[in-house]
């Protein structure tokens, strides 16, 4: 075990200065923690430090190669699990990728487990691990409203910005039928989160058997203890598994250490203005149609509409089955040729941006990409989560570009780390209920196309599932 006022690798003063001491348990990844996260301030009463992770692709770009990857390896994890899934003794569990087509046994593969990721940030991981556990069904929570749908779970995350999530999968009985529940997210730090949801979900509909995957366990001991008291309370099994387990010991006054800090360097920069012109003098008020351009907007930016069967989903949200899974692999390649079609440097530096809780098929397309190219691809998303940046070395977070969420531009939405000139193009990749260039009227006149064409030539790719999450069978929402 080690012990250190933060990564030996990485500049510690931030570390140091809020106070931070971790001590590093297990290690399955190999890198250490410096490999997994770096350190951010939030800018959030409830907390004041962020660990960012270096490999999820969320805040940070990463090789969309490694955030697969690290989904993979998670899901490894959880296969070493006795008892989980039938059959997985035949199954190499130090593979890096498991074929789910491989296992044709219907019975099987009905007692695969169900996957359920925490929006926003562990939508795409939840996906990955989904896919390294055959037979399972995947669903990720979210925060999105559809009209006219209520969810059938609603949970709570009291430490969060947005601290309101649901579960609304098309068919309610994935809910009910037993067979153990995989809950993903990114990150454990007290572990509240995951003893909540399991308390929702086996009041909802009991079973014998709940894993909590993340990428970092970070709780201290007694928020370990207290999953052994829930275990033993509820009468089940509870596995916790992740890539590396430390604890990070929080002082008191990590609130007033961080105002310092923030205090002491300049005030963040405003976002670079976009070049004016279309884009902004018409004052337009949105597209004509998602992913269309509506008049007034650059014509420089490129519109691309993929060809998307209507009938596959476009992700978690309402439920995503082997199969769905499969038919994403036999689009991808297609998908990527449009996209470099587009390009205006096709062996240049490409970033492809999911938008918040859309992530994993912006991220497999940026896989695709990066694997049919010559150039440097990287993968991040856009984000709900406030970060105080600071351009200094030892910080995760050094640039933020703020803009209206695209999918309620009554809200803001970030994106970090993208500046002029770092990229030669930014693929921006939506569903067919976001509007990217919409405006925010009175404090942001610019949206999220805008802002990123300051910095690099723009293609916004749309992806237009029509699903309605019909209910097939009647459910009792529960709030």
């Amino acid at each position: 075990m080690t012990t250190t006022a933060g990564p030996a690798t990485d500049a510690d003063w931030l570390w140091s200065e809020l106070g931070l001491v971790t001590e590093v348990t297990a290690d399955e990844s190999g890198g250490g923690l410096d490999a997994l996260v770096g350190l951010a301030l939030r800018r959030n009463p409830r907390r004041a430090h962020l660990l960012v992770s270096r490999v999820l692709g969320k805040h940070l770009p990463v090789d969309p190669a490694v955030a697969l990857a690290a989904g993979r390896q998670l899901a490894a994890q959880v296969r070493r699990l006795p008892g989980l899934i039938p059959a997985m003794a035949a199954v190499d569990a130090g593979a890096a990728a498991v074929d789910a087509a491989v296992i044709e046994d219907v019975a099987v593969v009905a007692r695969g487990p169900l996957v359920i990721g925490y929006c926003e940030t562990a939508t795409a991981l939840g996906h990955a691990v989904a896919d390294g556990l055959p037979g399972s069904h995947y669903l990720h929570t979210t925060r999105r409203d559809t009209p006219g749908v209520s969810p059938v779970l609603e949970f709570t995350e009291s430490h969060s910005h947005a601290s309101f999530h649901w579960l609304v999968p098309r068919d309610p009985a994935i809910l009910r039928d037993g067979r153990p529940i995989v809950l993903v997210d990114d990150e454990l730090s007290t572990g509240r989160t995951a003893l909540g949801t399991i308390r929702i979900l086996h009041a909802h509909a009991p079973r014998a058997h709940y894993v909590v995957a993340a990428l970092v366990d970070a709780r201290p001991a007694p928020a370990r203890a207290a999953f052994a008291e829930l275990a033993a309370e509820l009468a089940v099994r509870i596995d916790v598994v992740s890539l590396i387990a430390a604890t990070v010991a929080v002082p008191p006054d990590i609130a007033e250490r961080a105002a310092r800090i923030r205090a002491r360097f300049a005030p963040s920069p405003p976002d670079p203005d976009p070049d004016p012109g279309p884009a902004t003098a018409a004052g337009p008020t949105g597209p004509a149609g998602a992913g269309q351009p509506g008049a007034g907007w650059d014509p420089s930016v490129r519109w691309l509409a993929a060809a998307w069967p209507a009938d596959l989903p476009d992700g978690g949200r309402f439920g995503w089955s082997s199969r769905d899974g499969r038919r994403l692999d036999a689009l991808l390649d297609p998908l990527a040729a449009t996209v470099r079609a587009a390009l205006t440097e096709p062996r240049g530096r490409t970033l492809v941006l999911g938008t918040e809780e859309f992530m994993y098929v912006p991220m497999r397309i940026a896989a695709a990409l990066a694997r049919g190219g010559q150039g440097e691809v990287r993968y991040q998303s856009t984000t709900r989560s406030p970060v105080h940046p600071l351009d200094a070395d030892g910080c995760a977070i050094r640039s933020a570009l703020t803009f209206p969420a695209p999918d309620d531009p009554r809200r803001a939405s970030h994106v970090y780390n993208v500046r002029p000139g770092q990229y030669d193009d930014i693929v921006v990749i939506i569903d067919a209920g976001v509007d990217a260039t919409a405006p925010i009227p009175t404090a942001d006149p610019s949206g999220l196309v805008a802002r990123l064409r300051a910095c690099a030539a723009v293609t916004v790719l749309t992806v237009a599932a029509d699903l309605p999450p019909t209910r097939l069978r009647g459910d009792t929402p529960h709030r």
